[in-house]
């Protein structure tokens, strides 16, 4: 019987699949079968890794396929909001109109309070643009752009009405150690925006003290709104009008004597952030 030798090498999805390699011989006339070292082939070639840029690249595309699908789910969520209030049942309901399995709200861990963080972020990227289309003005000295302001709130509360009903609980769910830290986030992005696209490029202390100022201003008239039941929200805009004359008055004092006013400031600003946290409501 001749020798045989058997090699066997296949690719499959980039792994080497190897079969036994061996030669073997037979003595006829002893009837003894003998085997001889497995050779090794050394030109097999390893899979290669994939370079870190291809990697970045599927991670990036990973990423954004889960977002879609969270942003999808969380919009049409939002319909729900009226009926089933800012919670794991509006979730549910929302990805089953998106098309996902109702057990989908998991991609949610705090529930209600990603539903309101993302309900703030899509409201806040809609007054950005709008802003975009308003006049503005440079911001000198003790200058405050009012009606600016005035109007960027009114347009960011009333994009509230839709779940005014609804936005006591929200408030609620925000101040929750869970939730603080995105309230928080989309606040003073909020006011940071409003402050930009109404001309400050400030880099002094007026920079802090408007956005500090605003933030309380803006978070006052969002109370007031939801017990104002007159037409076209009037009351909130005077109260709004009101609130930034205080605020216009601040400033002239900071202007004039800021080494002086500077610790009332900080007393305020400091009362502002317990008020914007809920802090002054616990007991």
């Amino acid at each position: 019987m001749s020798r045989l030798q058997t090699i066997i090498r296949s690719l499959k999805n980039g792994r080497r699949i190897l079969g036994p390699i061996a030669s073997i011989s037979v003595n006829n006339s002893h009837g003894i079968r003998s085997y001889s070292q497995i050779e090794v082939q050394k030109d097999a070639k390893l899979p290669m890794p994939l370079p870190v840029s291809t990697q970045n690249e599927q991670e990036n595309e990973d990423t954004k396929y889960e977002e879609n699908i969270k942003n999808s789910i969380l919009n049409h969520a939002l319909e729900f909001v009226p009926k089933s209030g800012w919670s794991v049942e509006s979730l549910s309901s929302g990805a089953k109109a998106a098309g996902y399995p109702t057990i989908t709200h998991g991609l949610f861990p705090n529930g209600g309070g990603d539903l309101v963080h993302y309900f703030n972020i899509k409201c806040n990227e809609q007054l950005v643009e709008q802003m975009k289309t308003w006049p503005k003005m440079e911001l000198k000295g003790t200058t405050v752009p009012s009606q600016f302001i005035e109007n960027a709130i009114m347009t960011r509360l009333t994009m509230i009405d839709p779940f005014k009903s609804t936005w006591p609980k929200a408030m609620a769910i925000q101040t929750m150690p869970n939730n603080v830290s995105n309230c928080l986030a989309t606040l003073l992005s909020l006011v940071d925006d409003i402050c930009y696209h109404s001309g400050d490029r400030s880099v002094d202390f007026n920079w802090y003290t408007r956005r500090v100022g605003l933030a309380g201003i803006y978070k006052a008239a969002e109370l007031f709104y939801l017990t104002d039941n007159t037409p076209n929200s009037s009351a909130t805009r005077g109260f709004v009008a009101s609130r930034i004359r205080d605020a216009q008055l601040i400033q002239a004092a900071l202007n004039l004597n800021p080494v002086a006013a500077a610790p009332q400031t900080l007393t305020a600003a400091f009362t502002t952030a317990k008020n914007i946290l809920g802090i002054n409501t616990l007991k």
